[in-house]
C-alpha cells in the first residue's frame, strides 16, 4: 500500500467508532437505493401486463400501491441516512485534518534551525497547509464517493447477475477499456502536473516575499513593475495548467457513458422483442448502469485532483520523517534553574555548516566551509565576555551554538561541567535570555509578547520585566496599555521600543546566562542609552556573552575574544587588546578615529 493511503487510513482508523457507523449506514444507504431499480422492474412489468390485458385486477393494483410505497419509504431513508453519512464523512475529515495540521506545526517547531534556514519561509508552512487540505479531501473522497460507489458496483453486480447474466455483460463491456484509457491519460500527463506544481510554488513564494517585505515597495516606484513580475509567475503556472487541463479534459470527452447505455438500450430492446427478458428488467439494467457508470465517472473526476493530493501528503510525510541533527538525550541530566551556576565552556569547538545552508549570516563562512575551528574559551559565572569580529568571522555561529540552534561538528560545550547536548533542549534554553539585533514579536498583545519568555508568569511579573526594560512608561502611552496589538514583527513600535520589549521578555526568564547579539547597532543614541540601562538591569549577576561591532558597547566587557576566520585570533581586555592586538586597535581607529584608546 502506497505511504500516503496508509496514513490516510490511519487517520481515519483513529476515529474508528465513527467510521464503523458510517460504513453500517452506507450498507444501508447501498441496499436501500440498489432496491429501487428492482421496484421499477416490478412496477413497470405489471403495468405493461396490466396495459396488454387492459384489466387490472385487485392483487396486481394493491401490489402496484405497496410497491410505490415501499419506493417511497425507501427513498426518504436514502436521504435521511445519505445526510447522516456526509456529515459522518465531514466531522471524519475535519478531525484528521486538524491533526495533520498539528502534528505538522509540532514537526515545525521542533525541526533544527538550519533546516528551517535552507528553504523559502513559505515552503515549509505550505507542506503543512496543503497536507491539511488533501487529508480533508481524500478522506472525503474514500467515504463519501468511493465507499458509496464500490458497495453499488458490488450489489448491482449481485442483482443484475441474479436476474439476467447477458444483460450484466453488456453493462460490464465499458469498464475495462475505460479504466485503461482513464489510466492511461493520468499516468502520461502526472509527472507534467508535478512541474506545474512547481510553478504555482513559485507564484505562492514571490508573493510571500513581497508582502513580507512590502517596505521596498511602499518605498520604491513603478507599482507597474511589481505586478509585471507577479503577474508573470502567475501567466506561467495558470498557462501550464490551463494546456494541461485541456489534455484532462479528453478523460471526461470518452467518457464510455453513453457507449455503455446505448448497447445496453439496443441489445436490450430486440431481447424484450424476442421475449428473453420483460420491459421491467431492461428499466432496471437502465436504472443500475448509475450505479455501474459511478466508478468511471469518479476516476474520471477525481483522479487529475487525486495525483495532485497524493503529492501533498507525500510531501508532508518526507517532513514528518525529517530527522533532527540537535537531538533529544535519552536519559537527560536534571537541573533546576536554582542550582544553575552559568559556567559555560567550549572544548576545541569546531562547526561545518552543510551545503545548502541558507543563513545569510553565514555565507562566508558556508563558502570557507568551516564556521569555527577549534575554538576553546571559558566564561565563568557572572562573567561578561564579548566577541568581536568582522562579518562572517564566526561570532554568529558561536551564538547558534551556545544556544543550542545547532551542535559542534567536533569538540564539546559544557554548561556547569556539563555536555549540553544531556540536557533536554526546553530546560536547557530555559537557562537562557538572548536579545538579537531584530527580535521576534508577534501580532499580540504587549503583555502576550513579553510573556513568551515565561508563559506562566503573571500581570504583576509582567509589569515588573518592562520597569526594569525601561519600557513601562511607553507602554502605558499606547491605547490599551498592555493590552495593545502591536502588529506583525511589531510594526506599531520604534526600534528602541521593540528592544525593550525583547529584554523585558528576557528579564522575565531569569535567566542563568544572557546573551546579546547586537542588541543596540541598529538604534540612535539616545535611544541606545535607555537600552543600555535596560541591558544593565537584565545581565545583572549573570554571565553574559555579548557581540557588538559597536566597540564602545563592548570596551566594558571583562574579556573580549577576537574572531577571525572561525578562529580566536585574540583575547583579553579593552586595555590589554589595545596595546597587544593590532586588529583590535585597527577596528578602534576606523570606528572612533582613536577616541576610546585615548
Amino acid at each position: 500500500m502506497k505511504p500516503y493511503l496508509r496514513y490516510i487510513f490511519t487517520l481515519v482508523w483513529e476515529q474508528k467508532r465513527s467510521f464503523l457507523l458510517m460504513l453500517g449506514l452506507v450498507v444501508l444507504e447501498t441496499l436501500a437505493r440498489l432496491g429501487q431499480p428492482y421496484l421499477y422492474k416490478i412496477l413497470v412489468d405489471s403495468l405493461a401486463n396490466g396495459l396488454v390485458a387492459q384489466s387490472f385486477d385487485p392483487a396486481t393494483v394493491h401490489m402496484m400501491v405497496v410497491v410505490v410505497a415501499i419506493w417511497f419509504c425507501l427513498s426518504v431513508a436514502n436521504n435521511l441516512i445519505n445526510a447522516e453519512t456526509q456529515y459522518l464523512g465531514w466531522e471524519i475529515g475535519n478531525v484528521a485534518s486538524q491533526t495533520v495540521h498539528m502534528n505538522g506545526y509540532h514537526k515545525l517547531l521542533q525541526l533544527d534551525y538550519s533546516k528551517h534556514t535552507q528553504k523559502h519561509s513559505s515552503q515549509f508552512a505550505k507542506i503543512v497547509d496543503e497536507a491539511d487540505t488533501a487529508s480533508w479531501e481524500m478522506i472525503n473522497w474514500w467515504l463519501n464517493r468511493f465507499l458509496p460507489a464500490a458497495l453499488g458496483f458490488i450489489g448491482m453486480l449481485i442483482i443484475a447477475v441474479s436476474v439476467n447474466v447477458p444483460m450484466t455483460l453488456l453493462s460490464l463491456v465499458v469498464i475495462p477499456p475505460g479504466l485503461i484509457l482513464i489510466i492511461t491519460i493520468i499516468k502520461r500527463n502526472e509527472e507534467e502536473q508535478h512541474r506545474i506544481n512547481k510553478l504555482w510554488n513559485l507564484k505562492h513564494e514571490h508573493l510571500s516575499d513581497q508582502i513580507t517585505n512590502i517596505i521596498t515597495y511602499k518605498l520604491n516606484q513603478d507599482e507597474k513593475r511589481f505586478l509585471e513580475v507577479q503577474g508573470g509567475y502567475s501567466e506561467r503556472a495558470s498557462g501550464a495548467q490551463r494546456a494541461l487541463n485541456k489534455k484532462w479534459r479528453l478523460a471526461s470527452m470518452l467518457n464510455p457513458d453513453v457507449l455503455a447505455r446505448f448497447l445496453v438500450m439496443g441489445f436490450g430492446v430486440f431481447m424484450v422483442k424476442d421475449g428473453q427478458i420483460t420491459i421491467g428488467t431492461l428499466f432496471m439494467f437502465m436504472g443500475l448502469l448509475n450505479e455501474i457508470l459511478a466508478p468511471l465517472h469518479l476516476l474520471g473526476d477525481i483522479l487529475p485532483q487525486y495525483s495532485r493530493r497524493a503529492r501533498h501528503i507525500d510531501k508532508y510525510l518526507g517532513l514528518l520523517g525529517e530527522v533532527s541533527e540537535v537531538r533529544e538525550p535519552e536519559k537527560p541530566v536534571r537541573v533546576s534553574l536554582e542550582d544553575m551556576k552559568g559556567r559555560i565552556e567550549f572544548r576545541d569547538v569546531s562547526f561545518t555548516y552543510r551545503e545548502g545552508t541558507g543563513d545569510e549570516k553565514n555565507i562566508a563562512e558556508s563558502k570557507k566551509g568551516f564556521g569555527l575551528e577549534h575554538v576553546s574559551f571559558v566564561i565563568e559565572p557572572g562573567q561578561h565576555i564579548a566577541l568581536v569580529g568582522h562579518s562572517g568571522a564566526g561570532k554568529s555561529t558561536i551564538v547558534s551554538l551556545i544556544t543550542r540552534l545547532v551542535d559542534p561538528t567536533e569538540g564539546q560545550i559544557l554548561l556547569d561541567g556539563k555536555d549540553i547536548r544531556e540536557f533536554a533542549q526546553e530546560e536547557y534554553r530555559s537557562f537562557f535570555g538572548t536579545v538579537l539585533q531584530e527580535h521576534s514579536l508577534y501580532n499580540e498583545t504587549i503583555a502576550q509578547n513579553i510573556a513568551y519568555g515565561r508563559f506562566d508568569a503573571s500581570r504583576e511579573e509582567i509589569v515588573g520585566a518592562a520597569i526594569a526594560a525601561q519600557a513601562h512608561d511607553f507602554i502605558e502611552k499606547l491605547p490599551k496599555d498592555y493590552d495593545t496589538l502591536i502588529g506583525e514583527r511589531g510594526v506599531r513600535l520604534s526600534g528602541g521600543e521593540k528592544q525593550r520589549l525583547a529584554i523585558a521578555r528576557a528579564i522575565l526568564k531569569r535567566p542563568k546566562v544572557v546573551v546579546l547579539d547586537e542588541p543596540t547597532s541598529a538604534l540612535d543614541s539616545i535611544t541606545e542609552a535607555k537600552v543600555q540601562k535596560a541591558l544593565t538591569a537584565l545581565v545583572e549577576g549573570r554571565t553574559t556573552l555579548t557581540i557588538a561591532h559597536r566597540l564602545s558597547t563592548v570596551r566594558n566587557a571583562d574579556i573580549i575574544i577576537i574572531i577571525n576566520g572561525g578562529k580566536i585570533l585574540a583575547k583579553g581586555s579593552h586595555a590589554e587588546l589595545l596595546h597587544s592586538c593590532g586588529e583590535y586597535r585597527e577596528m578602534v581607529d576606523l570606528q572612533t578615529g582613536g577616541f576610546l584608546s585615548e
